[in-house]
């Protein structure tokens, strides 16, 4: 490693704030905490925000599309930056960073945060300037790569997501004080934490609190994105209660786990719910069970009938919510702590470096 650490730039050209961006946040700071310099290179002010939170320097060039523009100004961003290496999250990503990086010698990592991989024409040509991989959990690696085998010319490691462990913690005050600011009561409250995108399949959960008998929990809905209306509307028409409650800061989100009486979650809000001691109902599918094990329940994917016998079971259980609590906590603190996830970031990048 060099003497006084790497250089390393995050692109994120996406227009939401998703859990990919919070984990490349921490990554950063975690890495910069370690001597490296890092810099969060964004096209929305909205997300850079979120990397501003995180103490993450920003920067803002025009890469919000596949553009001659955008791959221009990356590069120059790149080159000013003297960066050795940039981590990606998206197929547009993986297409800018390619262009920014042609006659340099610039390491481009591939972070995939997807079940599956991109496959179109453009991102399978950019992958050749791909120097590395990081999947997610070892399933996500072995049907990525059965998927999408020109991902195999480059290197591959699994990576988990970490969880800061201090932060999302048990803490049943800090749930009762969420409840009573949000005016939820004493009954049973279900969450979901995720970016509301076409790929998180909300529209399947609420089919399924469709099916339960009245009364019907309220489901609070932490994220933002794309599909903010179309969900909206679909509760509207199932006359369900479900409050979007938008992006939470850590702290809010933290009470909001310790509010809730069930959780359905995506990876790293999975990781956050179990670090907290929450009973988890999640579909199966990409790298889920794996993570999971059997801190947490599991439903077939895209089962709404299934998924909404399951859940009534969980909510009229509770001593297997309380089992399935102490489980999920020290599943997390076993496993998938941010202090892990950081070291393994930089011994990945310095033997790639």
């Amino acid at each position: 490693m060099k003497s006084d650490g790497l250089r390393i730039a995050l692109l994120a050209s996406n227009r939401f704030w998703r859990g990919a961006n919070t984990v490349f946040a921490v990554v950063a700071r975690g890495l910069a905490d370690r001597g490296h310099t890092t810099t969060a290179l964004v096209a929305y002010e909205s997300v850079a925000g979120g990397f501003r939170a995180h103490d993450v320097a920003v920067r803002t060039p025009p890469v919000g599309h596949t553009s001659l523009k955008g791959g221009r100004a990356l590069r120059r961003e790149l080159r000013d930056l003297a960066a050795d290496v940039v981590l990606v999250g998206g197929a547009r990503d993986i297409r800018l960073a390619a262009f920014a990086s042609l006659g340099r010698s610039l390491a481009v990592v591939y972070c995939i945060s997807t079940p599956r991989p991109p496959r179109d024409l453009r991102t399978r040509l950019a992958f050749r300037r791909v120097a590395f991989t990081v999947f997610l959990t070892e399933q996500l690696a072995q049907s990525g790569l059965a998927e999408a085998p020109f991902m195999r010319r480059a290197g591959h490691r699994v990576i988990p997501n970490g969880v800061d462990c201090d932060l999302f913690h048990p803490n049943e005050d800090a749930g009762q004080a969420f409840r009573r600011r949000r005016q939820l009561g004493d009954g049973p409250v279900l969450l979901g934490v995720g970016a509301l995108e076409i790929e998180k399949r909300w529209d399947l959960l609420l089919e399924s609190l469709a099916l339960l008998a009245p009364p019907v929990p309220p489901l609070l809905l932490c994220g933002t994105g794309a599909l903010d209306s179309a969900l909206r509307g679909q509760a509207q028409r199932l006359a369900l209660d479900v409050r979007f409650v938008g992006q939470l800061d850590p702290p809010e989100l933290a009470a909001a786990y310790n509010a809730a009486t069930c959780d359905e979650v995506f990876s790293l809000a999975l990781l956050e719910a179990l670090a907290c001691g929450r009973p988890v109902l999640a579909a199966s599918g990409g790298g889920t069970p794996e993570l999971l094990g059997n801190a947490g329940v599991l439903a077939p994917p895209e089962n709404p009938v299934v998924f909404a016998g399951l859940l009534r079971e969980l909510l009229g259980d509770a001593p297997r919510r309380a089992s399935l609590a102490v489980a999920a906590r020290q599943r997390a603190v076993e496993r998938y702590s941010v202090a892990r996830m950081i070291r393994d970031y930089e011994e990945m990048l310095e033997d790639l470096v």
